[in-house]
């Protein structure tokens, strides 16, 4: 296998993430909202109907994974095959999940959303599950393999990033000026669909010569039946690496879940941010991904991706809640002001480039522990590694959208809300949830990580060490 990768190489694997993070920024800054603020929807019914359709999407992932796994083609390897088939199915559907019939009651709504997203988020499997396999079989370096994953989060985050600059910039205030916001949300459906399917189709062609040097299904991967893609979950947790990202990632992205969903309600309601404000406040996110990638390659080669890791996460829980408990006690500027937006989006790129910065490492550990496996059992599973992580993050993921639907409820931002009617006792309790109350869970999510160790990362400490000898 070849460890050392082309820029260009790693550059067309990491637009893959186009896809991912657009579907991301739907379900974490605009359906939620849409479908509770614009088409009148309860929010703990919009987070029951996320919810329900992450746990009907779950079951798709190892599946994939373990086929994934197995397959054997002629010329496309095992992951390319799935990646391909999936580029038209993720845009259509992305496109319908934004453009429920006109006449809808809540429950109306209801099946619509839980229908349409089982679609996006099933689709989105049989390309996000080999892709991401992929990472562990283009280098066995554990160095390269933190910058294939650096270039896949920043390619990540750059589309995700295009679709909010598109969204806040052009499509809602146009919708809004026109006097109807709906068509926005419907034309950033449009969007999501483009940009997610140039990217696939990017990373899939883009990818095609590194298909010779990929890792092949061993005969006993062929002979290995269905049902072992979930067995096959059940005896990861056997092994102390695996196990504790587990428990590490289900923490952290519980926490994403709940915070990302509540975002716009805070932009919206707590620091009173206009349409083109949150979108330069989505902007910091792209300032903040230099840093972040330097910030990563660095902590990583002088503390190891577990120091690393807790490093940046703490840091991150001490930083994310100042502009929150600021905004309380009333010790910033105006809300909606151009000082207050300059101060919270100071803080969004240094909590940024921490967070961005252990979600990197965390998605490197992933193949490292893909060898720990290796060595367990005698197979390669990437695949089917890689559906345990993606099942685990979906339903904490949900249960975290689920819980921002009950915590905006219990706020009072029940159905529509004008901002003419929100109150300090409403900000209170939704402020208190978003700042301090994430923090505490990702320190949580800091502890589990101190006690992670894998054979890759025990190897990189050790050659550390004796350069360091030799050097001194």
């Amino acid at each position: 296998m070849h460890t050392l990768l082309s820029k260009s190489s790693k550059n067309a694997y990491g637009v893959g993430q186009f896809a991912w993070a657009v579907k991301d920024s739907c379900f974490h800054y605009f359906l939620f909202f849409y479908y509770t603020q614009i088409l009148g929807m309860a929010p703990s019914l919009a987070g029951l109907a996320a919810l329900l359709s992450i746990i009907a999407d779950a079951i798709s992932d190892p599946i994939v994974g373990h086929f994934s796994d197995k397959m054997r083609t002629r010329n496309w390897g095992r992951r390319h095959p799935f990646m391909a088939v999936s580029i038209l199915p993720v845009s259509l559907s992305l496109f319908a999940i934004f453009n429920p019939p006109g006449g809808l009651d809540d429950m109306g709504l209801f099946g619509w959303y839980l229908a349409t997203a089982i679609l996006v988020r099933t689709a989105l499997t049989f390309f996000v599950v080999p892709y991401m396999a992929m990472a562990a079989e283009l280098s066995s370096d554990y160095h390269e393999r933190t910058s294939i994953v650096v270039h896949r989060t920043f390619w990540g985050y750059t589309g995700g990033i295009a679709l909010q600059v598109l969204a806040w910039f052009i499509l809602i205030p146009t919708a809004t000026k026109a006097g109807n916001v709906a068509i926005g949300y419907q034309n950033i459906g449009i969007a999501a669909s483009l940009i997610a399917a140039v990217g696939m189709a990017i990373a899939v062609w883009g990818t095609r010569s590194r298909i010779p040097y990929l890792n092949k299904a061993s005969d006993e991967q062929l002979s290995r039946p269905w049902y072992c893609a979930f067995t096959d979950i059940l005896s990861f947790f056997r092994v102390y690496s695996a196990r504790t990202l587990f428990i590490g990632s289900l923490v952290l992205v519980s926490v994403m879940g709940t915070a990302n969903t509540m975002l716009l309600h805070i932009n919206m309601f707590f620091y009173e941010f206009s349409s083109t404000q949150t979108g330069a406040f989505m902007l910091c996110v792209f300032v903040a991904l230099i840093p972040a990638s330097i910030l990563t390659v660095k902590a990583s080669a002088r503390m190891g991706k577990r120091g690393a890791i807790v490093f940046m996460l703490v840091a991150a829980a001490f930083i994310g809640p100042v502009p929150v408990l600021a905004r309380m006690f009333e010790l910033t500027p105006p809300p909606g002001s151009s000082e207050l937006l300059a101060l919270v989006c100071l803080f969004v790129i240094l909590h940024q480039t921490f967070f961005i910065g252990a979600m990197s490492l965390i998605n490197s550990m992933t193949a490292d522990v893909a060898d720990d496996l290796e060595e367990e059992t005698g197979l390669r599973q990437e695949g089917s590694l890689n559906s345990a992580m993606m099942l685990i993050l979906k339903l904490t993921f949900g249960i975290g959208t689920l819980c921002a639907g009950f915590i905006l409820d219990f706020a009072g931002f029940g159905e529509s809300q004008d901002p003419a009617n929100v109150t300090l006792e409403m900000l209170a309790r939704m402020g208190w949830a978003y700042g301090p109350g994430m923090s505490v869970l990702v320190l949580a999510s800091a502890y589990v990580f101190t006690k992670y160790h894998s054979r890759r990362e025990q190897e990189a400490v050790q050659a550390a060490s004796s350069k360091a000898a030799v050097a001194g």
